[in-house]
């Protein structure tokens, strides 16, 4: 399963030490609390996302719809500067096929850049098992942004785990395994979107690994021809997606340096400058001149970047502490008592964003002779979360004229800060409800 070379290198452990800083961060975030909060969670059965501070609750998406959309505005500015940053150094197929790929080595017995020539049973069986304790471990903290691993454990040991995180856990363990043991690159070359559609975020000034072919030209063995390349093949064996990165610049190419590394190694124990292959532009190969640093798409993604950041800035500093949701009652949208006046139900979501409980007072607005009636009022809300509230409006038996009705919510408190909803009274008449 690990059929690339090992190689050593300055990039190679620049990447071991990102892989580390990476990996903690994932595992982490899901145990991380602030004030008592987690740091990300994205509960959805209880309807609350929290971000890095924030909590987020479904009428307001469009916060993550923000988030998501910076992160792949940042993503495309950073690939116009540095090419394929993201799969080379941080993307988690690459970290975690590194991962299992030293694991591997370490549990199979090699001693040096090449396998053994035979791996006994044992130890075939012993990486396997590693790889699904792996996987497991990564299934986990993948589920842990969903649901707490706190919680988890908890059930774990209470043995009241439910189902459907048991279910979770089992998909994703087995995903993780396949992808990382048997797919690994592959979904580099073949899968991922992102390759697809990079030459549009690129330009011939983008940083890429690359091989100088003015220099390295006509390759052979030392002393045989002028190019700096001996044709030993190594940038070959290291490949993890097995390409060869002197045909030029190629979509499976995921600027993981491990070629760079091999041939400056070559290069030193034939007392040669190192470079053959390096991070640079396409212009510099071609000796096009320097890169340019600022150039109109870098320009553009950067002004969007910025344009996004400033709009969630500006959202976040409008956020409202509290809200409130008007519903009609849909089973029945009008009653009548036997006094004859009419009655609509309504359900209140009642949402305290705030880190501190609040008492919020329920009223109406509208024509007079309206009448609220409301089992608790006010009601309390706890921090961090939504309560639902029913209540009934009774129009008098003469009926009314206008229809508008206004739902008015008041934090004790802080009366200036008050909330509004226009609704709507539904009367019967003639030709049915209206």
């Amino acid at each position: 399963m690990i059929h690339a070379r090992a190689v050593k290198g300055t990039f190679r452990r620049l990447r071991v030490a990102a892989d580390g800083v990476l990996i903690a961060i994932l595992v982490g975030i899901p145990w991380i609390h602030i004030a008592g909060e987690p740091l990300v969670l994205l509960d959805v059965p209880a309807r609350r996302f929290h971000v890095f501070g924030l909590v987020i609750f479904p009428q307001e998406l469009f916060f993550l719809w923000l988030l998501v959309a910076g992160a792949a505005l940042a993503l495309f500015f950073f690939t116009a500067l540095l090419g394929r940053l993201w799969c080379g150094w941080a993307c988690p197929q690459t970290v975690f096929t590194d991962l299992y790929a030293g694991v591997g080595r370490i549990l199979q017995g090699w001693h040096g850049p090449r396998p053994p020539a035979r791996v006994a049973l044992w130890r075939q069986g012993l990486t396997h098992a590693a790889w699904l304790a792996l996987s497991f471990a990564i299934a986990f903290h993948l589920v842990g942004y969903f649901v707490s691993p706190y919680a988890m454990l908890a059930d774990f040991e209470a043995g009241s785990s439910s189902a459907t995180v048991q279910g979770f856990l089992g998909v994703t363990t087995l995903l993780c395994y396949l992808d990382f043991v048997v797919v690994r690159q592959t979904f580099c070359k073949f899968l991922c979107p992102y390759a697809r559609f990079q030459s549009v975020l690129m330009d011939r000034e983008s940083l890429v690994v690359g091989y100088d072919r003015l220099r390295g030209e006509p390759r052979g063995k030392k002393g045989t021809t002028e190019g700096d390349c001996v044709d030993c093949g190594l940038c070959v064996q290291v490949c993890p997606t097995d390409i060869d990165i002197r045909v030029g610049l190629q979509l499976e190419c995921i600027a993981c340096t491990q070629c760079i590394d091999a041939c400056d190694g070559v290069m030193q124990k034939l007392a040669r400058a190192p470079g053959l292959i390096a991070y640079r532009s396409l212009a510099s190969l071609e000796r096009a001149g320097r890169s340019r640093l600022l150039r109109p798409r870098v320009v553009v993604y950067g002004v969007l970047l910025i344009a996004v950041g400033a709009a969630f800035a500006a959202s976040l500093s409008g956020r409202q502490p509290w809200d409130l949701a008007v519903m009609h009652n849909p089973e029945q949208l009008v009653s009548q008592a036997a006094d004859g006046r009419l009655g609509n139900a309504f359900t209140l979501r009642i949402e305290n964003r705030s880190r501190e409980a609040h008492r919020f007072q329920i009223g109406i607005e509208g024509e007079e002779g309206l009448q609220l009636i409301a089992g608790i009022n006010p009601v309390s809300v706890a921090p961090i979360s939504s309560v639902e509230a029913r209540v009934f409006v009774m129009a008098p038996a003469g009926g009314i004229t206008h229809r508008d009705l206004r739902f008015v919510l008041e934090p004790e408190g802080s009366p200036t800060r008050r909330l509004v909803r226009d609704t709507h009274f539904i009367t019967m008449g003639g030709n049915g409800v209206h």
